[in-house]
């Protein structure tokens, strides 16, 4: 193989049983793409996946498309495998910017006193260590001061912590996931924050673990950053619905992305792209 050549995604037609979420799906989000899959009969952009030990896999990306799609009845599904343990496949948290929630903030602070008043750095300190093992379940920035509220016991009880927090404001506010984790900074680019919701770090064998747990986080806080992104893919649900056995369906998608590629209708851009009009 020429090193200079890129490589290419994997794709991969594995049953829809077999893909397990990490986040919660957005009810909104997932009837939306419903609708639309039904109407296109087309999957434009597959999730992201990696296997786990037992033949089972984790989304990574992609948990709204997953659902929308096992809603409608499909029983395989196309998705890009990735290498979890590759560190090219990177793991990031976002924080969550809330811009005009005033009561919110006071409400989510006094909560049955379980929240602690702290500087915002023990806050950041208290939630490095990771969810599995940090002293913080989450923490709340304000331009009043900062708020940490203390985690324990297994991973199933953070998880559900930090999933009631999201709860108490979403809904009622508009959420920003950013990357910054001081509130200045965010303020600065939105114009406005009224609070700066931060999370644990996330770690891999964590994903893996709440993957097979009743218990998932929110929606919108893991965030994975995999190289060579596969887009516009634009699989056919009939191929997916065909009953047909999987390795049959394999070899049909294989022959057409391989009849893209002598079409020359497969491009890879190396660049870090920006989008304008998501």
């Amino acid at each position: 193989m020429d090193p200079t050549e890129p490589r290419f995604p994997h794709l991969r037609i594995v049953p829809t049983a077999r893909l397990l979420l990490h986040e919660e799906c957005d009810p909104e989000r997932v009837e939306r793409l419903g609708h639309l899959l039904g109407a296109d009969r087309m999957l434009r952009n597959p999730p992201i996946a990696a296997p786990l030990d037992d033949g089972t896999y984790v989304v990574l990306d992609g948990a709204n498309r997953v659902t929308a799609l096992r809603h409608l009845g499909v029983p395989d599904q196309v998705v890009q495998v990735v290498d979890y343990d590759d560190p090219g496949v990177q793991l990031d948290t976002w924080a969550h910017l809330l811009r005009d929630d005033g009561f919110l903030v006071q409400h989510v602070a006094s909560s049955a006193g379980a929240w602690r008043a702290r500087d915002a750095a023990d806050v950041h300190a208290g939630l490095a260590p990771g969810l599995e093992t940090c002293p913080l379940a989450c923490g709340i920035i304000t331009p009043n001061g900062a708020f940490g509220l203390p985690a324990g016991g297994p991973l199933a009880e953070r998880v559900r912590a930090v999933a009631q927090i999201v709860a108490g404001y979403t809904g009622r506010t508009t959420i920003y996931r950013v990357r910054a984790t001081d509130l200045e900074t965010s303020a600065g680019r939105y114009g406005q924050a009224a609070a700066l919701v931060v999370f644990p770090r996330l770690t891999k064998p964590g994903i893996r673990t709440i993957a097979r747990l009743p218990e998932k986080l929110p929606t919108g806080i893991s965030r994975h950053i995999v190289p060579l992104r596969a887009l516009r893919v634009n699989v056919d649900l009939a191929l997916l619905r065909a009953p047909e056995p999987l390795e049959v369906k394999q070899a049909r998608l294989d022959e057409e992305i391989r009849a893209r590629l002598l079409a020359h209708r497969v491009r890879h851009y190396p660049e870090a792209t920006v989008l304008f009009d998501e």
